[in-house]
């Protein structure tokens, strides 16, 4: 008859998708809280609407104008060339823009701001304006004292700060300055005194700046000078003290040995022009005869006109030859004056020759001449090399510093001018405009928000709740906790309610008590008929069955449960004894047989029999054994596991079908615990969505017999039209009625 895991682990129920179907399951689950939960819920959006409705409109509408500024590091350099716009052209970097919104959000910028505007006047900037809380102060008589100007420009400052803001327009070099207030006028006013105010803070800083490096540049300017007079003054007085002259940059005795070389270069190159003439010439006059051609090359008119005549000369020769042959007188005569011609030649050549060795004579002096000039001259520069060596180290120093003197006095003379001529790199490309509509509160969006995020509020109550509520709902409740049956649901009824009332005031109650007689296709006629066939089940041999009716606290309706179980069954035909086994409360006694003298304690202590002690009901096959509440002052679970208690039910067994038995709560008392041993079966009466898991569990760690023994859970005072919410249903299964 073991039912249930005494260890009380969670057993999967078989039939449910939580197994097959987790998504799905877990689907279900949500819309189970959501359905549940939806008052709550809706309750939340209801109130976030409602809050978020209040602030949107007691907030002082507020209108935001922006003026745009672009930067433009160029417009700098208007007072450079051409070509050093061209070699300084600036890199754009986003970071100068984010640099540059900063200084426009800075305290400074609004200081200047709020001075250009008197904006520490008006009451909408510096906390002058009462409101009710001040209204409420002046009505007791704590009117605080009017600020200063000095704490109206400090509130002013603050106010128009935080109202400011500047944003960068995309990926450009183009930020907008932005304001709010609380007309449209005002807001295009005050964004305009921003973008002025920092265009004017960007001139001064850019003047101060010129003027500061102006004023560093003309100190550094004239220091320079000084040392570039300096070093003019060292050079000059270094080529007195060693006599060095210098022309063109180069002292005398560089130019001169400059000179003498050219010169020297010059002479071996006459020598040699001279030698090879001379050559030429002995080679020409060593020949017999001469070679005219070579001395045609030479440039001498008499040679040449002396040649045309010797070849002049042999021309009539050849032609008197030929006419009168060789031995004619005229050709003689006209041979020997070709050989005087010739001789005329021979002695030219010779005093050709003896010019140009005369030539190479005068270039081989002069070039021997040259060359002792040439080595005195380095022999002199040597001796001054020393000297020139130190000069040209000053003359490099002087031209250094002279130098950096132009270069300072260009860079003062443009700094002066850019500090008279003060420019920034921003401007305003967009001045500001009233706007046409108001920038906050946005009503709708707030509203919106108020009506979402209440509605989450509510639904984080309602998990929270559901997640809190470890109380019995379904069958898969019990089942998922406990691994055992669920026989079923006692709905929470009206009836229920007056029963309810009537057993704590005494009143018989037998509306409640019989209350599936009156209504026997119910839900709760049903969930009893399933606890007769669990503990049919529960016992194949023959005999009575002894079923103990048990809850774990007080009033969750154990007793009405028993009674209408009892009814149930001998309703079927069977004979059933109804046992008021509550030895402290006795409330079936006090409710069906108030007036009774006798009871379990007369049979059990008195020596009564049970057939006197039972009070017959209406059913004849259903008696009471009441017992009365003298009992409370013994220890009831020493009656009800005593032996006489066990001769009891076997003496009934012989005469009823069915022991029904009312026990007491398990965690109250321990007479349920002591009495397990003698029952074939429990049905736990548990109150539905009020006890909760712990509790049950509690009790069936601490009754192992009674344990064992469970047939199932039966959950009473069900609100039923709420039950679908957790995903169940109970209907009744009731016969048609013929000719309705």
């Amino acid at each position: 008859m073991n039912y249930l895991d005494r260890d009380l682990v969670s057993v999967p129920y078989e039939g449910s998708a939580a197994v097959q179907q987790p998504l799905q399951n877990l689907l279900r689950t949500a819309l189970g809280v959501v359905r549940r939960g939806w008052r709550k819920i809706a309750l939340g959006a209801l109130l976030g609407l409602l809050v978020a409705a209040g602030i949107g409109y007691s907030l002082t509408p507020l209108y935001r104008a922006s003026a745009e500024i672009s930067i433009d590091p160029r417009r700098l350099s208007v007072l450079s060339t051409k070509d050093e716009r061209k070699r300084q052209e600036p890199v754009f970097d986003p970071a100068r823009v984010d640099s540059l919104m900063e200084s426009a959000r800075s305290d400074r910028t609004v200081r200047a701001v709020v001075t250009a505007l008197k904006l520490d006047d008006d009451p909408e900037f510096n906390g002058t304006r009462t409101g009710l809380l001040d209204g409420v102060k002046a009505w007791f008589g704590a009117e605080a004292d009017a600020p200063t100007p000095e704490a109206r420009f400090e509130a002013a400052v603050e106010s128009v700060g935080s109202r400011f803001s500047a944003a960068r327009i995309d990926n450009t070099f183009v930020f907008e300055a932005r304001f709010l207030a609380e007309t449209p006028r005002q807001a295009a006013r005050v964004a305009n005194g921003f973008a002025q105010a920092f265009l004017d803070e960007q001139v001064g800083a850019n003047s101060e700046t010129s003027a500061q490096a102006a004023g560093w540049l003309k100190a550094r300017l004239d220091e320079v000078g000084a040392q570039a007079a300096k070093a003019d003054s060292a050079v000059v007085a270094f080529k007195r003290e060693h006599n060095i002259a210098v022309a063109d940059g180069k002292s005398i005795d560089e130019l001169a040995l400059t000179a003498i070389g050219s010169l020297l270069t010059e002479a071996v190159g006459n020598t040699a022009t001279a030698k090879a003439k001379l050559d030429r010439v002995e080679a020409v006059n060593a020949q017999a005869p001469p070679d005219l051609a070579v001395a045609d090359a030479l440039t001498n008119e008499v040679i040449t006109k002396l040649r045309q005549q010797y070849l002049d000369t042999n021309q009539r020769v050849a032609d008197l030859v030929a006419r009168f042959g060789a031995d004619h007188p005229l050709v003689q005569r006209l041979r020997a004056d070709a050989e005087t011609t010739l001789g005329s030649i021979r002695s030219e050549l010779k005093r050709i020759e003896e010019v140009y060795r005369s030539d190479l004579a005068i270039a081989q002096s002069r070039e021997a001449a040259l060359r002792q000039n040439l080595a005195q001259q380095f022999a002199r520069t040597s001796d001054i090399g020393q000297n020139q060596v130190k000069l040209q180290q000053l003359e490099s120093t002087a031209r250094t510093t002279r130098q950096a003197y132009e270069d300072y006095a260009q860079r003062y003379i443009q700094a002066v001018q850019q500090q008279s001529f003060p420019v920034s790199e921003a401007r305003v490309i967009t001045e500001a405009s009233p706007p046409t509509k108001k920038f906050s509160p946005k009503r709708t969006l707030l509203m919106a928000l108020g009506l979402v995020g209440g509605g989450l509020i509510g639904l984080f109550a309602a998990v929270a709740a559901e997640f809190s509520d470890q109380s019995l709902r379904t069958r898969r409740d019990i089942v998922s906790a406990f691994g055992c049956h669920c026989l079923g649901y006692i709905p929470s009824t009206a009836a229920d309610a007056r029963m309810g009332g009537r057993l704590r005031r005494g009143a018989p109650g037998r509306l409640a008590l019989d209350h599936v007689l009156h209504n026997p296709f119910s839900i709760e006629a049903e969930t009893l008929r399933t606890v007769k066939v669990a503990a049919d089940l529960a016992r194949e041999e023959e005999g009575a069955r002894v079923i103990g009716v048990v809850s774990c606290l007080p009033d969750e309706g154990k007793t009405m449960v028993a009674a209408n179980l009892a009814h149930l069954i001998a309703q079927n035909g069977a004979r059933v004894l109804l046992i008021d086994g509550d030895l402290r409360k006795a409330e079936l006694t006090e409710a069906l047989a108030p007036d009774a003298r006798t009871g379990i304690d007369g049979v059990l202590f008195g020596g009564a029999d049970l057939a006197d002690a039972v009070r017959t009901s209406a059913n004849p096959r259903l008696d009471l054994l009441p017992a009365r509440t003298g009992l409370a002052q013994r220890d009831g679970h020493e009656i009800l596991g005593s032996r006489a208690m066990r001769d009891l039910l076997a003496e009934a067994e012989r005469d009823y079908d069915y022991v029904v038995v009312d026990l007491p709560p398990i965690l109250s008392v321990v007479d349920a615990r002591a009495m397990a041993p003698l029952l074939d079966g429990v049905v736990l009466v548990v109150e539905w969505g009020a006890t909760s898991r712990e509790v049950v569990a509690d009790a069936l760690r601490s009754a192992p017999a009674l344990h064992d023994r469970l047939l199932g859970i039966v959950l009473n005072k069900v609100a039923m039209p709420h039950l679908p919410r957790y995903g169940d249903q109970g209907h009744a299964y009731a016969p048609a009625r013929i000719g309705a």
